[in-house]
């Protein structure tokens, strides 16, 4: 599983493709997933989400520049 992050929270050097969903916190599960993408590059916040308590759960990360 990817990382998930709350809106308004950073994603450091994580970023990429995100899906809106409800995650139960305690045992870091995706419970629901919505019609919801977003892109948010490193070291960005998250957008906000269309309802609060939901989050952005990582589907595809960006890779590193190695140059």
């Amino acid at each position: 599983m990817g990382i998930y992050v709350a809106p308004n929270n950073s994603v450091e050097r994580n970023g990429g493709s995100f899906q809106e969903c409800d995650i139960n916190t305690n045992t870091h599960t995706v419970t629901k997933e919505y019609g919801r993408y977003c892109t948010i590059r490193d070291h960005e916040n998250a957008p906000p989400t269309s309802k609060p308590g939901r989050f952005w759960h990582q589907i595809y990360r960006t890779p590193d520049n190695t140059e």
